[in-house]
């Protein structure tokens, strides 16, 4: 990286600005050329050698969903675009095509890209954490191979700590906290905001390089250092070498409530089986989950951690009561198919649910969770997120154990 002051007759090459405002998942805007990043009023200044090569939007300006012949956009960095309970604390970033005459002087000019998107919204929340940051960042800067510094806005020190291993995997360079930037830096290529194409996984056909889920859990596996790329592959292994299944057990609701059933039915059938809750420290989780062959969970965060599953595991989901099945299948049902994975989902019936001890069965949390989705994503989340236990059938609840061991054969 290059520290310098840059000259006042700078070589203002022509700007270059390709902007995409329809995606429904982020905004993004990609730019080379003299860029000036301000990191205390979130402005990031293009520079155009001349008024002419602004007139108009200039030559090379591509702006797809908003008026190209503008000279100014505004975008909010973070990947849950339209979402009202969090898209309005999100900071924006103003991306402005001007003059040099118009545009900051340089303090620190970088001979790398830059990366600027926002570290708040749901940061803290690990499924959020994977889906809103760490697999649109993968996405937007692995195919730089570590040279490319990230501006950040809203960060959070805790959060660059946690995921140090995989930051450490994208970048060479230490991620600036831009809120607090008072410098001028300068770069040739920017991206404001961060590509992201599906929950909790990547379309090849749109990523550079063609990259992929499988390509993002081999980054995981060299970063963690994780032995295990493939799960028990029964019909090589000695018969008495049983696949091992992890039951991850919630702190909170959406309990497991006969979680010794389980096990039991689960080794009944022919598993290794444990039961935990895992650990906050992402390593140690990493490597737990790695040893394993198989996970049940009930739908929450927790069903995160099959990123760090070998290839060919299978994933079994339990969906709980109110109408989650679309939503379930969405985060975690879908992602472990891109991962080379199998996954299972399994909808509890209402006599499998502990709301059952707090409702009648005549109330329209069973009858019909329709107009309570309709009402307010609050009221869903307090109700059959927050309110929620599971005691699974273990009768009923076998085939689905029997299929998930006929998938590891």
């Amino acid at each position: 990286m290059l520290d310098e002051i840059l000259d006042a007759d700078e070589f203002i090459p022509e700007p270059h600005l390709r902007c995409d405002f329809r995606d429904n998942r982020s905004d993004v805007c990609e730019m080379e050329g003299a860029i000036r990043i301000l990191g205390r009023t979130s402005e990031v200044f293009l520079v155009a050698p001349s008024l002419a090569s602004i007139s108009g939007g200039g030559g090379g300006v591509n702006a797809t969903g908003v008026d190209a012949n503008a000279t100014r956009w505004k975008i909010q960095p973070y990947t849950r675009k339209g979402e009202s309970r969090v898209m309005p604390g999100i900071t924006e970033v103003t991306v402005r095509l001007v003059t040099a005459d118009e545009a900051p002087p340089c303090d620190e000019w970088h001979d790398v890209p830059a990366i600027v998107y926002s570290n708040g919204g749901y940061c803290g929340n690990y499924y959020h954490d994977f889906n809103d940051n760490i697999i649109p960042l993968f996405i937007t800067s692995r195919h730089l191979a570590g040279e490319v510094q990230l501006l950040v806005t809203q960060k959070q020190r805790w959060w660059f700590g946690k995921y140090r291993e995989i930051v450490e995997g994208l970048t060479k360079y230490e991620p600036v906290d831009l809120d607090a930037e008072q410098r001028v830096r300068c770069y040739r290529r920017a991206t404001v905001g961060l590509h992201s194409h599906k929950d909790l996984s990547i379309d090849p056909r749109r990523a550079p390089n063609n990259y992929s889920m499988v390509d993002f859990k081999r980054v995981l596996m060299w970063r963690y250092a994780l032995p295990r790329e493939h799960a028990i592959r029964m019909e090589e292994e000695d018969n008495s070498k049983k696949p091992r299944l992890l039951v991850i057990n919630r702190r909170s609701r959406r309990r497991f409530v006969n979680l010794d059933e389980i096990v039991a039915a689960a080794e009944g059938v022919g598993f290794e089986v444990a039961a935990a809750e895992l650990d906050a420290h992402i390593p140690a989780a990493a490597s737990a989950v790695n040893s394993y062959d198989a996970m049940v969970a009930v739908h929450g965060s927790g069903l995160t951690n099959l990123v760090f599953l070998p290839m060919n595991a299978v994933v079994i989901q339990v969906v709980p009561l109110g109408r989650m099945e679309g939503l379930a299948m969405d985060e975690y049902g879908v992602p472990p198919r891109d991962m080379n994975m199998r996954s299972l989902q399994y909808n509890i019936t209402a006599e499998e649910s502990t709301l059952s001890e707090v409702y009648p069965r005549a109330h329209p949390v069973f009858l019909d969770p329709l107009p309570i989705h309709k009402q307010s994503w609050s009221l869903v989340k307090d109700i059959y997120l927050g309110q929620q236990d599971v005691r699974l059938d273990v009768r009923r609840f076998r085939p689905v154990l029997l299929k998930a061991l006929h998938l590891l054969r």
